[in-house]
C-alpha cells in the first residue's frame, strides 16, 4: 500500500471524522422525537458547532500548508563538495564515476542549456555543481543513492538534489540523438569489416541483450508485473551495441515480468527493420531471440546437441560476450542501475525511470574513450525469464532458419 505524507493523512483522517459524524447524525439519530431534538438543541448545539468548528479550521490548514510543523534549518556545508572539486584525480573519479578531463567535457556540452538559466534575478548553482549532484545518484546503489545521502555530502537539502538531478537529465537528453545513433551507410560497412575481421561473421552490425534494472522497492502501480522470477522487482531494459562497446540502440520500459522475446517485437527495429537493416545484415543474440532475417540467435536443444551446431554456438557466445560486457560497464560505473531508488506509484513516475536509464547508456557512449576502472565492474547474469508462451511467440521464419545455416557454415569454415 502505496505510504502516505502526514499531511495527507491528516487531511484523511478528518475526512474520516467528518463522514462519521454526518454517518452517526443523520442515520442513527433520524429516530429521535421532536422533543430530544429540541433538548440537544438546546444543550449540545453550542459545543458540537464549536467542534464542527475546529474541524474545519483544521482540515483548511492541512490543505493549504505545504508543512505541518515550523521548518528548521538544518545544517549543511559545502566544504565536502568543495574537497572533491579540489581532491586527487583517483579521489574525483571515484565520486564522478570519471576523470576530470571527462568530467568537464561533459560540462562543457550542457553547459549552455537552456534548463541552467532562470528568469529571475536568483542565479543558479554552477552546472559542475549540479552535475556532480546528479552523477552521484547515477553512479552509486543502495543508500549512497538516497537523496539524503547525496545532500549531506554536498551541502544541499533533498529538494535541491531532486531539482538538480532533473535539469541534468533534461540537458543530457536534449544531446540523445546525437550520442546514442543507429550506424549510418559508412558507419555500417566499417562495424561488418570489423566484426568479420576479428569474429568471422559476415554482414554482422552487432549485438542485442536484454537486461533488468533493479528496483529497491515494488511499484504500488501495477507492481505485479514488475516482479521478475528471481524475486524481484525490476524494468527490463534492450540493449544494442557494436563491437566497440557503444550503445546504438535502447529500448527500455517493458516491466521484469516480460520475456526479452517481448520486449524485441515491440521495438523499433522489429517493427520496421528496413529503416535499420538492409541487405544481409543482422544482430548476434542468444537463444530467448526468434530466429529471422535481421537475428541470429544461438541454437536450442535438440539442436545445440549437434557437432556443428555447438561448434557454432561456441563461436556466437564467445563474439556476443561483447554486449555481456557493454552491459557490465554500463551497470559497474553507474551502479543505481542494479537497483533504482526510483517510487513509481503512476505512468510519470514509470516514463522517470525511463529517463534514468536512458540518460546513463548516453553518458556510457559520451565516456567510452574515459579510462573505465575495473573495480567498478558487476557480472550482469541476464534473465531471459520464463520460456514464452507460444501464441507470443513469432513464427521462425524459413528465409532466418536458412540465413544462420548458411552464417554457420561460414564462421566454422572461417575458424
Amino acid at each position: 500500500m502505496p505510504r502516505l505524507v502526514n499531511r495527507k493523512e491528516l487531511v484523511r483522517s478528518v475526512d474520516v471524522k467528518i463522514l462519521t459524524d454526518l454517518v452517526l447524525h443523520n442515520v442513527l439519530d433520524s429516530s429521535s422525537d421532536e422533543e430530544d431534538e429540541m433538548l440537544c438543541e438546546t444543550d449540545g448545539s453550542s459545543s458540537e458547532d464549536d467542534e464542527e468548528i475546529k474541524i474545519a479550521v483544521v482540515r483548511y490548514f492541512a490543505t493549504q500548508s505545504r508543512y505541518l510543523s515550523a521548518r528548521v534549518n538544518s545544517p549543511k556545508t559545502k566544504e565536502l563538495a568543495y574537497l572533491i572539486f579540489q581532491s586527487d584525480e583517483l579521489t574525483f573519479k571515484r565520486n564522478a564515476r570519471m576523470t576530470r578531463q571527462a568530467f568537464f567535457a561533459v560540462v562543457d556540452k550542457i553547459g549552455s542549456h537552456i534548463v541552467f538559466r532562470n528568469k529571475s534575478h536568483h542565479e543558479q548553482a554552477p552546472v559542475p555543481d549540479q552535475l556532480m549532484v546528479a552523477l552521484s545518484r547515477f553512479g552509486f546503489d543502495d543508500s549512497a543513492s538516497s537523496l539524503w545521502t547525496a545532500g549531506s555530502r554536498l551541502g544541499i537539502g533533498e529538494g535541491t538534489v531532486s531539482l538538480y538531478t532533473e535539469r541534468v537529465m533534461y540537458a543530457l537528453l536534449s544531446l540523445e540523438k546525437t550520442v546514442v545513433t543507429w550506424p549510418n551507410t559508412s558507419e555500417r560497412a566499417t562495424i561488418k569489416a570489423r566484426i568479420e575481421k576479428n569474429q568471422g561473421f559476415p554482414h554482422c552490425l552487432g549485438y542485442v541483450d536484454g537486461s533488468l534494472i533493479g528496483l529497491q522497492e515494488a511499484p504500488s502501480m501495477c507492481g505485479e508485473d514488475y516482479y521478475t522470477r528471481k524475486g524481484s522487482y525490476a524494468i527490463n531494459a534492450m540493449i544494442v551495441c557494436d563491437d566497440l562497446k557503444r550503445i546504438r540502440h535502447v529500448f527500455a520500459g517493458f516491466p521484469g515480468c516480460s520475456h526479452d522475446h517481448r520486449v524485441f517485437m515491440y521495438s523499433k527495429l522489429a517493427l520496421n527493420p528496413f529503416k535499420y537493416f538492409s541487405g544481409h545484415e543482422y544482430l548476434l543474440a542468444d537463444s530467448a531471440y526468434p530466429v529471422s532475417d535481421i537475428i541470429v540467435p544461438t541454437f536450442k536443444k535438440p539442436l545445440a546437441n549437434s557437432h556443428e551446431n555447438t561448434a557454432f554456438n561456441t563461436a556466437h557466445s564467445q563474439a556476443r560476450v561483447i554486449v555481456e560486457q557493454t552491459i557490465g560497464m554500463l551497470k559497474g560505473r553507474f551502479q543505481s542501475l542494479k537497483a533504482l531508488r526510483l517510487r513509481i506509484k503512476n505512468k510519470k513516475d514509470h516514463e522517470f525511470a525511463v529517463y534514468w536509464i536512458r540518460t546513463c547508456c548516453m553518458l556510457h557512449n559520451m565516456l567510452l574513450d574515459d579510462e573505465y576502472d575495473e573495480e567498478w565492474t558487476v557480472e550482469d547474469d541476464g534473465d531471459d525469464g520464463p520460456i514464452p508462451n507460444p501464441n507470443q511467440q513469432a513464427v521462425a521464419t524459413e528465409r532466418g532458419s536458412t540465413k544462420r545455416e548458411r552464417i554457420k557454415q561460414y564462421v566454422l569454415r572461417w575458424q
